[in-house]
Order: C-alpha cells, then structure tokens, then sequence
C-alpha cells in the first residue's frame, strides 16, 4: 500500500513513548472548502465538524506523524520485521 502515490506509511516506534492520539484512528476528509475530521475508537466514531475541534486534532496528528518513521525507514522496518516473524505453513 504504501508504494502508492496517494498513500503514505509510518510506523511510531515504541521509544517514542504515549501520544495524543493513542487507540485513536483519525482521518480528515477534505472537500468544499472545508476540513472534517473521523476519529474512531474501540468502542464508537464521530464525525468532528467545529473548526477548532479540527485544528486541535491537525495539530495532534501532526506531532504523531512527526515521531514516526519516515515512510522509507518505515518500509525497511516493516520488511524486517516480516523477515524475523515465524511463519507457520498454511494447511
């Protein structure tokens, strides 16, 4: 997936610690001249519209993706640790 040119992939390593945005899935969709944001949880989503709702999870999204790996880092690290997972034949 991330060799598409519309998709990026990072991967936070563990020694960057706990962030904003732990257990959280948050997406922004853009259209109309507009920002929303997606944020699910284990246990339920909710579609965040309020403009400084928005800029507060932009800005925690920001801060993950700037501990991340880059997506070449992330990519070996990903290929690596599928190199080291013991893989059981399938039946």
């Amino acid at each position: 997936m991330g060799e598409r040119p519309n998709i990026s992939v990072q991967v936070i390593p563990w020694s960057a610690g706990l962030h904003a945005l732990t257990n959280t899935h948050t997406m922004f969709l853009h259209g109309a001249g507009r920002i929303v944001a997606w944020v699910e949880t284990g246990y339920s989503g909710e579609l965040v519209q309020e403009t400084t709702a928005v800029d507060q999870l932009q800005l925690r999204y920001d801060r993950v993706r700037d501990a991340a790996l880059s997506p070449g880092e992330s990519r070996e690290f990903i290929e690596r640790m599928l190199e080291e997972a013991p893989c059981e034949p399938s039946i």
